[in-house]
């Protein structure tokens, strides 16, 4: 007499996802997903308080997070630290260099070499400091462009509402680094 199959067990069902058949499908469509889904989060929460929570450095931000969820460039304290280190070193070469009042990028679609100037000095402190602090995040550098160059003016509520998104963006990397742990490669 045969006997139908009832139901997989959790075993099984966990087995498949740990390295059964579907874990290659799986793979495949996560660092898409989560990218999209991160973006999509930090977008609707700065969509919703009406600030620029989601700005350019953040794409590599997410896309690292979801490809590589737990490593120690993609942790809360890599995430955060490194974008106010870029944050913060970008505002000073400005300052430094009196660059401030030249004109940005988006307003005259050349970089004015003020600009440059600073922007190379941002780039060089954030490669001193980020090591120092131990919070080595490569996409933080196009936050420090970003300012540099512009886009953003670090006055009123902006460096607040940059810092809301990266914070969010953090949140979600340590909640995916606990669902999706790192994974040998």
């Amino acid at each position: 007499m045969r006997t139908t199959a009832g139901a997989p067990s959790l075993a099984k069902l966990t087995a498949l996802f740990r390295g059964g058949s579907i874990a290659p499908v799986l793979d495949t469509v996560w660092v898409p997903v989560v990218s999209a889904a991160l973006i999509v989060l930090v977008g609707a929460i700065g969509s919703w308080m009406r600030q620029p929570w989601l700005f350019a450095a953040l794409a590599p931000t997410a896309l690292m997070v979801a490809a590589n969820p737990g490593h120690e460039t993609n942790n809360f304290r890599a995430i955060v630290v490194g974008h106010l280190a870029a944050i913060a070193c970008a505002y000073l070469a400005l300052l430094m260099l009196n660059a401030t009042a030249a004109q940005t990028m988006i307003a005259t679609r050349v970089v004015p070499f003020p600009r440059i100037w600073a922007s190379a000095v941002a780039m060089a402190m954030l490669a001193i400091v980020m090591p120092q602090l131990k919070a080595f995040h490569p996409p933080a550098a196009a936050t420090a462009l970003l300012i540099t160059l512009g886009a953003y003016r670090m006055t009123g509520k902006t460096p607040l509402a940059l810092m809301g998104g990266v914070v969010v963006m953090a949140i979600a990397a340590e909640a995916l680094h606990r669902f999706r742990p790192r994974r040998g490669r």
